[in-house]
């Protein structure tokens, strides 16, 4: 196989990855924003997590206990949880995979 049919593939994969991904990003966040909980006027949730007073309390522990990286790791762990944070990092993986599919084909075709 010549280097250009090579390019060709490449960005081919590149569309269908972007292509994916996207969707994929899409289809999480939308599947996300359904199962959702829903809040209370007192910004307690109803699925009877910690209400605000005890999540402080606990970040003050998890601080006290295990350092301020700890309390970092935990903030991103609910951060990650997300669907809005977790399609973000859907689109970010799918968009480096792609352009990396992109450059290579860009180089075969540049050597050809």
């Amino acid at each position: 196989m010549s280097a250009g049919r090579h390019a060709a593939t490449l960005t081919t994969i590149g569309v269908i990855v972007l292509l994916v991904g996207i969707g994929s990003a899409a289809l999480v966040y939308r599947l996300g924003q359904k199962s959702a909980p829903a809040s209370t006027t007192a910004g307690d949730w109803q699925d009877s997590s910690l209400s605000m007073a005890d999540s402080k309390i606990a970040t003050r522990n998890i601080e006290l206990y295990g350092g301020k990286l700890e309390v970092l790791m935990v903030q991103w762990q609910a951060w990650v949880c997300r669907p809005e944070a977790q399609a973000i990092l859907i689109v970010t993986i799918t968009v480096l995979i792609a352009l990396g599919c992109f450059l290579v084909a860009r180089h075969l075709s540049a050597d050809t």
